[in-house]
Parts: C-alpha cells; sequence; structure tokens
C-alpha cells in the first residue's frame, strides 16, 4: 500500500487538491501498481470535502449505489460505508462482486471520526488470495462461477437469518419498492434484464434476484488473473467463520460472545431449514456454484482463511482517505467500540 502524507506546511485541503490535481497521472499508475493509496495528514474533514478529493482523482464518481447493503447516502457521490451493527464482523469482498455488470473500477473510504477501538479496514491483495487457495477449490472455480441470489421483501418483515441478526432480535431485508424506488414490477424486471439478474417473483410479492459472478477473472488494465473477491456473507455459515477469525484476531470477550451467538444462530437456522420444506429460499442472501453444487463449509473456511493470510488490517487517523482498485484489492470491516464514521464514494 502507497502511503501519501500531508507535509507540516502543505496540509491545508486546498493544498490536496492541488498535489492531485498536478500529479493525476503519477497517482493512477501508482494505483495500478500497488492496488491501494493511503492519503493521511491532510485538513479533509466532512464529506463534502471527501466528495471533492474523490472527483479531483475520478471525475466519473457514481451518484448511484447499485448494491443491496443498508447505506445512507450523505453528498450527491457520497454514502455511509456500512450501517452493519459495530459488534458485526463484514467479511472481506470487493464492492459489487456479485454484479459483475455494475461492479465499480475504484471504491474510496474517508474516515471523519475513528473508533474507540478496532475498526480497522482489511486491504485484502487477490492475486496472492488466488495463489494461496487450495488448489482443488482453484480447479472448481477455474472451470465454473457462482450464482448469487438477494431475498427482497415486498413489505418489511422480520426473518430468521444471521445475516439480519441485530440485537436483540433481527431485522427486515431491504423492500424491493425500496431497491428499485418504484412500485412497478416491470421496471424492476426490465432494470435486472439490464445488468444481467434474473428475477422469481414469490407468491407473496416478494422478490428473489439472482446474478452470475465469476470467482476466478483478469483485471481490466494489467491483465493479471485475480480473485473476484467474492463476499462470504452470502453463504449461511460465512458470518459464523469470518467472526471466528475475528475473535482469534481481537481477543476479547465481546468478540467471543459474538461468535458464540453468531453460532448458535447459524445451527438454528440450519437445522429449521432442513425441517422445514422451502425455508432455505428465504434466506437474506444465498449462493452456489453455476452447476448447481453448494460451496461447502470447508470451501467457505478455506477462502475466509486465505483472506485473513493476505490482508493489512489499515488503521484508520481521522482524515485519512483510502483508494482501492477493486478488481486488485478486497477490503472489509472490523468490529468496534465508540462512535466510528467512514464514508464511501464508487467510480
Amino acid at each position: 500500500m502507497k502511503l501519501i502524507k500531508a507535509k507540516q506546511d502543505a496540509a491545508d485541503f486546498k493544498s490536496l487538491l492541488n498535489y492531485l490535481n498536478d500529479h493525476q497521472q503519477e497517482f493512477k499508475e501508482t494505483l495500478t501498481n500497488n492496488g491501494a493509496i493511503a492519503i493521511r495528514g491532510y485538513e479533509v474533514k466532512t464529506p463534502d470535502q471527501f466528495q471533492q478529493v474523490g472527483l479531483s482523482i475520478f471525475p466519473n464518481l457514481r451518484k448511484k449505489y447499485e448494491g443491496g447493503a443498508p447505506r445512507q447516502k450523505v453528498a450527491e457521490y457520497v454514502w455511509t460505508a456500512s450501517e452493519l451493527p459495530s459488534y458485526m464482523p463484514l467479511p472481506g469482498h470487493t464492492e459489487l462482486s456479485y454484479s459483475p455488470s455494475e461492479k465499480p473500477d475504484y471504491i474510496l473510504l474517508f474516515c471523519s471520526q475513528v473508533a474507540a477501538s478496532g475498526g480497522e479496514t482489511p486491504v485484502i491483495d487477490l492475486k496472492s488470495v488466488l495463489s494461496d487457495l487450495p488448489k482443488k477449490l482453484r480447479q472448481k472455480c477455474s472451470q465454473t462461477g457462482l450464482v448469487t441470489k438477494i431475498f427482497w421483501v415486498s413489505m418489511e418483515k422480520k426473518i430468521f437469518d444471521v445475516r439480519l441478526w441485530k440485537w436483540p432480535w433481527f431485522s427486515s431485508p431491504k423492500s424491493w419498492h425500496t431497491v428499485f424506488n418504484t412500485d412497478d414490477r416491470s421496471l424492476v424486471e426490465a432494470k435486472c434484464c439490464e445488468v444481467g439478474r434474473e428475477i422469481e417473483w414469490l407468491t407473496n410479492g416478494n422478490l428473489v434476484v439472482s446474478s452470475r459472478m465469476p470467482t476466478i477473472s483478469a483485471h481490466p488494465i494489467t491483465k493479471e488473473i485475480l480473485w473476484t473477491g467474492w463476499f462470504p456473507m452470502f453463504d449461511v455459515w460465512g458470518t459464523c467463520i469470518e467472526a471466528w477469525f475475528v475473535a482469534n484476531h481481537q481477543r476479547k470477550i465481546r468478540s467471543w460472545l459474538v461468535f458464540l451467538i453468531v453460532f448458535l444462530i447459524t445451527l438454528v437456522q440450519s437445522c429449521r431449514e432442513k425441517l422445514i420444506s422451502g425455508e432455505s429460499k428465504y434466506r437474506a442472501l444465498d449462493v452456489a456454484f453455476e452447476d448447481g453444487t453448494n460451496l461447502s463449509f470447508l470451501d467457505v473456511y478455506y477462502i475466509i482463511k486465505t483472506h485473513w493470510k493476505n490482508a493489512e488490517l489499515y488503521d484508520w487517523q481521522e482524515g485519512d482517505i483510502l483508494v482501492l482498485d477493486n478488481h486488485r484489492m478486497g477490503h472489509g470491516r472490523l468490529p468496534f467500540t465508540g462512535e466510528r464514521l467512514v464514508y464511501a464514494a464508487i467510480a
């Protein structure tokens, strides 16, 4: 990871904009070569200022976020990075990896307030991830991609699913009305068709959207062969496995307690799905190989283990901006205490 650090006599916000304008080509070449650039020490304090920095690097910042993750828009091109509860781990992934036609090339993150403890962002080298995965899993992934599924409700309803656990109970999946900003099913179908998603309307008006994604692909510029950054939370055991690695890393009572609760919820959910016919159709997220076979527990375990092996934990300071090549580097979030404010933009 390349660090751009402000000089003592040129740390104001205008100096950063001037630096970026004067080093546009160098900045982008460094980003292509390194996959990640951290900007530190400049007086960047608000999402609006972060937006100006983002536009100076990438004039084509996106105004719309196409994903299903819970986010709040705070400026024309800026969203909250995650609305996941502070005690929950966010496994490593690339942004919108499950929807290749919508996947951005870059993601920018900005911290205006650091957590009291924890909250680091793992930055994951996806080239190394691919080379370190078990040979049998690599061969399987080279032969077939994945089909991911997202469940969106017609009317908000709390669902027993580990991905929706929010103390003390569960939350509702997003409404498809909110996601697509319409009540017109034909517009939803047209939008999904446009980006290569398949849809299934359920009898109660709920919606399951499927997307096909490769797990291995070439970088659009360098042509390096990379792991594409599949999001482990799509698998029902993914959150639990990630929580295990987090607990082993943080060594805190809260982290072990979260792991235990997540493990028990996942176990109960798995038993319910075996006992109740059709229950698995209502998973908030789901995944399988394109040939119809499921990822095994060990498949998901080794993917997450390899993420951790090839991750550099970025410890935030207030005002930091992190720019990631969204094909070369994955990202996640460790649980934290206190208030933590991190914002995102994509290009």
